[in-house]
């Protein structure tokens, strides 16, 4: 039976330290282990087993080579676990393999107490507009963003086209959760900034203007948040590491 890896990392990729500021978006992803990512993951969605426990020793380990790894790691975890709990089955097995891979980067606001999109009637959808100001691991080639998203009570939801399995829709009146991609037009990424001594992070700012949503983008409303609390809280590692680190880490 397949079990959550050991907290030793494997050597760095192509033998480069992590602690260097040569350290590339790229050569910090892939130093990423996907097990890693896997890691507390249901074994039926492709993952590991195991409980949020098992991601503590994990993200302490990688934060000991490399604290902006540490950052991307948080953020494309945090980003996988709102996947995992979320009802909306079907948009979790079309975007959970490549996040697990790390084949698509994927992220979630750094305080996920964020100010929340607007949604406004979109004709066959709705439009979403407003800022996340501050985002990691916005990678050049595409993430997925995981957003809040606030539904005003005279919002009419727009029915999702029928399918084997119920899609979750937003409630009207309530604030939840959706998933955005980097691509698609009125999502734009500019450039942000997290503590000089992170390098490589690729953080950013997200600009949304009247983005086009559909229904069964929906990951679910608030109670969401408190269902990612566990995953959440064993990455909050992260944070003390931050806190301890000399600024001459990365």
């Amino acid at each position: 039976m397949p079990s959550c890896p050991s907290h030793s990392l494997p050597p760095p990729v192509r033998g480069a330290s992590l602690a260097s500021h040569a350290s590339s978006p790229q050569a910090l992803r892939a130093a990423i282990p996907v097990d890693y990512l896997r890691c507390a993951v249901p074994t039926h969605m492709g993952g590991l087993g195991g409980g949020p426990e098992d991601l503590v020793p994990l993200m302490r380990s990688l934060c000991a080579q490399s604290l902006s790894a540490g950052v991307l790691f948080w953020c494309q975890r945090t980003a996988i676990e709102f996947l995992v709990q979320t009802f909306n089955v079907a948009l979790c097995e079309h975007l959970l393999p490549d996040l697990l891979s790390f084949q698509r980067a994927a992220t979630a606001p750094l305080s996920l107490d964020a100010p929340a999109l607007t949604a406004q009637e979109g004709g066959r959808g709705l439009r979403l507009s407003g800022w996340v100001q501050s985002v990691a691991n916005a990678q050049a080639d595409g993430v997925s963003l995981i957003v809040p998203v606030h539904m005003p009570a005279s919002t009419p939801i727009p029915t999702p086209i029928p399918t084997p399995i119920p899609t979750p829709i937003p409630t009207p009146g309530f604030a939840g959760w959706a998933v955005l991609q980097s691509e698609e037009d009125g999502v734009h990424l500019e450039p942000g900034t997290l503590l000089p001594h992170l390098h490589n992070t690729c953080p950013a700012r997200v600009r949304v203007d009247q983005a086009f949503f559909r229904a069964d983008e929906w990951l679910g409303d608030s109670p969401l948040l408190q269902q990612t609390e566990p995953v959440r809280l064993a990455l909050g590692v992260l944070y003390q590491s931050l806190i301890a680190a000399p600024e001459t880490l990365l």
